[in-house]
């Protein structure tokens, strides 16, 4: 008689996710579609008790030709699949020497092994996911790589195109998978696949940066995007301190308030050095290393592992490397990169992650933010400058 008890699921874990875990990992341990419901319909046809109890022992007490039945197929077949799951150590066999099975004698396939591997199964789900997160990276990546290969192409011009050179990239770049498909190239493959998208990237950049004869127009850059924005601060209008009536009360004939353009009580004109002091970090490449060194820290960390990269290409690469972790679907950040350039598309990913902290208001849903900066940026609202200076004040930088 055995007197130790049974082994029982960790705490907190019920018959339920048992289903559900083998039902995530099937695949993963080499079970078909068939096995894995198989399987799954075992465990749930068990006490539930007898998973978290250490004085029961989970049994699948149930006929052969009656769960054959229910999954029907034959019971040949049943018993094929039954062997398979024993092989692969997911269960045990414990029955007569004509295969009944009784429950009142404990006799019937027993499922102790599932509570035997649990914890490995966790970590196989867990290894899944961090893989698909790695991958969903990768991925965000190769965008990166298809936009500037598209727009240094788009520097070009048509007689450079046309260079036999640039054409035996634009045939290379040709091959490329499909966005659709990236994640079904495997981790091994898809990254790979990055490794030769960068290096062809690198050759286009390097065919332009050595024909200086070329038509290129100038690039996308960060200063370009904040001289606009300084010009929308430059053209807003101090209304801070109108003299405004009281609805159907007498005009304030006493009142000592100054005009609109009264240098002493309107906010912006208190705010206007200070602003215009700000406004020279944030050009040309200082203004790139002053704008990252308000980043978050795990942006900064994005940073300095591209710390040999071209400085706007790195922010971009930074950026996509963040949006997985910021739950940013990656359609949204290809969207911001489509209607905004990839460059503005960081800096708002950057001022996304960066106030997340904010202790008035934080940016709760990065996601969503960003698809509000979309929409601001076609009607031109969207502020950039103006965000960054709130970062920079804020920071107390």
């Amino acid at each position: 008689m055995r007197t130790e008890p049974h082994p029982a699921l960790p705490q907190g874990y019920s018959r339920r996710d048992v289903i559900a875990l083998v039902a995530d990992v099937g695949r993963d341990i080499g079970l078909s579609t068939r096995l894995t419901d198989i399987l799954t319909r075992m465990v749930g046809s068990t006490d539930q008790d007898a998973w978290v109890d250490p004085e029961k022992e989970p049994i699948f007490y149930g006929r052969q030709e009656t769960f054959a039945q229910r999954l029907r197929i034959s019971t040949r077949q049943l018993r094929s699949h039954e062997k398979t799951l024993q092989k692969r150590g997911l269960i045990e066999r414990r029955t007569l020497a004509n295969g009944s099975r009784y429950g009142s004698a404990g006799l019937g396939l027993v499922l102790t092994p599932l509570i035997e591997r649990f914890t490995e199964l966790l970590d196989i789900r867990e290894a899944r996911k961090a893989q698909f997160e790695r991958m969903k990276q990768l991925k965000a990546k190769r965008s990166v790589r298809l936009a500037t290969f598209r727009d240094e192409l788009a520097r070009l011009s048509e007689a450079d195109q046309l260079s036999d050179d640039v054409q035996a990239m634009i045939k290379e770049r040709a091959t490329w998978p499909r966005t659709d498909t990236l994640l079904t190239l495997g981790e091994a493959r898809l990254s790979q696949h990055l490794d030769d998208a960068t290096d062809l990237c690198t050759r286009l950049v390097d065919w332009i940066e050595n024909h200086s004869d070329s038509s290129c127009e100038p690039e996308e850059t960060f200063r370009s995007y904040i001289q606009k924005d300084i010009h929308q601060i430059h053209s807003e209008k101090c209304n801070a301190s109108e003299n405004k009536r009281s609805a159907g009360k007498p005009a304030h004939a006493d009142s000592n308030m100054s005009g609109p353009d009264s240098p002493d009580d309107c906010r912006e004109k208190e705010l206007q050095a200070e602003t215009e002091a700000l406004q020279g970090l944030f050009s040309g490449y200082y203004g790139l290393s002053h704008a990252v060194s308000l980043a978050s820290a795990e942006f900064q960390m994005e940073m300095e592992a591209r710390n040999g990269e071209r400085p706007e290409y790195a922010l971009v690469e930074a950026a996509a490397a963040r949006v997985p972790h910021l739950g940013i679907n990656l359609t949204a950040w290809a969207a911001a990169c489509d209607r905004m350039g990839r460059t503005k598309a960081a800096i708002c990913v950057l001022l996304l992650d960066a106030n997340r902290d904010h202790a008035v208001r934080p940016v709760l849903n990065p996601g969503g933010a960003l698809r509000g900066m979309i929409k601001a940026h076609n009607r031109g609202k969207l502020n950039i400058i103006g965000s960054l200076i709130g970062l920079h004040r804020r920071r107390g930088l």
